[in-house]
This record gives structure tokens, sequence and C-alpha cells, in this order.
């Protein structure tokens, strides 16, 4: 085990509780029904994978719990507490993390500080402070610059650091994007198609590197994924969605064996 990075959780304890709760949500754009009473429910220290076909409502769902969109009924609760009054650029504090299906890295900067900007919600200094340079934003930088160095050497890029985002291959942009996340602590992982654009190489990388996340740091993983296979071989439960409502959730075979989703999404040709 890393013993550099700080965990957010016990890795070693069994969890059972419950961390997050999708309670009955719906959202609408205009006529349009995104989600449709959707329910379910996602233990702490898992790794839940949410498969559908284009349209079933998965980044919808996603933009709901990193509040980047409003439900129009039903609730979604994060250890507990609802976090539909939560603002957004409260999400990171409170122990939820995404990456995005789209790299959103900034190609000027070095890996160190990209890795680094993810870090920024978990730090204390405010604008003043920063501005004037005072002696504890200067500690809190070293601080943030040896977390994002532990961070890339968990994920195997410690020598791309100074590098620019820009030169990097795809998929190592790919790794950097979620060591970025990794900065924020968070207690709950969403990966937007984290295997888009990858190699077969990089995909078993991807699958090892998320069971290290889970198995190092106890933290939660939700992924929204088309590549089955690995959603299947990482995923301890999976929930399929379709045309906004689930069809089913339960472990990875019984998913795979589910009439509806097999017509809905594994495309044997059923009618």
């Amino acid at each position: 085990m890393n013993n550099e990075i700080e965990s957010t959780n016990s890795a070693t304890s069994v969890v059972t509780d419950t961390l997050l709760s999708v309670q009955d949500v719906s959202v609408h754009f205009g006529g349009i029904i995104a989600l449709d009473g959707v329910s379910f429910d996602i233990p702490a220290g898992q790794i839940v994978g949410l498969i559908g076909p284009n349209g079933a409502g998965k980044t919808t769902l996603f933009n709901c719990i990193s509040r980047l969109y409003n439900v129009n009924s039903g609730d979604i609760l994060f250890e507990g507490k609802s976090i539909l009054q939560s603002p957004i650029h409260k999400m990171s504090s409170m122990g939820i993390g995404r990456t995005f299906q789209n790299l959103a890295l900034f190609a000027n900067l070095s890996v160190l500080d990209n890795v680094m900007i993810g870090g920024h919600p978990t730090g204390k200094t405010d604008y003043v402070s920063n501005a004037l340079h005072l002696p504890w934003t200067r500690r809190e930088e070293r601080e943030l610059r040896d977390r994002a160095m532990s961070v890339l050497r968990f994920m195997g890029l410690q020598e791309t650091a100074l590098q620019l985002i820009g030169g990097l291959p795809f998929g190592v942009q790919k790794r950097l994007e979620i060591a970025r996340a990794l900065m924020s602590k968070p207690k709950l992982l969403m990966m937007d198609e984290p295997a888009g654009g990858l190699n077969h190489n990089e995909l078993s990388d991807l699958v090892a590197t998320i069971r290290k996340i889970r198995d190092e740091f106890g933290t939660t993983v939700l992924l929204v994924e088309h590549h089955m296979g690995l959603v299947m071989e990482v995923s301890e439960k999976v929930v399929a969605l379709s045309f906004g409502k689930k069809l089913a959730e339960g472990a990875p075979r019984e998913i795979q064996e589910h009439p509806d989703v097999i017509e809905a999404y594994l495309g044997t040709g059923k009618k």
C-alpha cells in the first residue's frame, strides 16, 4: 500500500453502509423524459457500473449527482443527506469527485500543475491571503505540490510531472484526469467513459487502476461505460438504464443474463 497518499476511508474494514442513494429521480427537458423514477443505492467501498444504450439517461444521472442538472422530482442522498440544495462548487469538498468523457485538462500547463488544480477545493486559503503571498499560503502550496507528486507516483506518472499536457499520449491524459480527481480525496469517484479511446493494454491497466483506487483508498467508484467487458470485469454491481428507466440492477452475471438488458443493450437482435 502506498502510504504517501492520505486515504479517506479504511480499505481494510468491511463497509456495508450506503454512501449514495438515488431515490425515485425524474428529470424532464421540456417534453422529453430523461430520467423516470430511477432508484438505486451504492454501498460504500463498492465499484458500480452504470450501463445503457445511448439516450438511456446515464450522463443525465451523472450530471444530477454532480449538481450540474436539477431534478424535477425525487432525491439524491450522499452519506444520508440530500445534496439537491448544495451548490455545485461544494461537491468536491463534500467528497464527490468525477472525471469527464471529454478531457478537461489544461494543455498549456504542466502535468503537475494540472493535478494540483484538483486539490485546491481542499485548501483553506482565500483570495486575499493568496494575493498577499502570506506564509501559510506558501506552506499550503508546498503541501499541495507534495500530495500531487504522491498521486502521480500512485498512478505511475511521476516522470511526466514537468511535461506539458498537450504533448502527452491520449491514454496518459486519461490517467492524469483520474489523478486530478483523486486530489480532492473523494469518497465517491464518478468516472464518465474512462475506457473511451484506450487500446487493449491501456484497458487492462484501467481495470487494475480502478481496483487499486478502491482497495488502497477505500474510494467508492461509479462508472458510466460502454465497454461492456470492462464493466463486467471490474464492477461488483451493475445498474442498467433504458429510455430513462431502470431496467435492472445486480451482480454482473445477473445483468448479463437479464432478458430486458439483453434486448435493450447487449444486442441479441431480440425484438
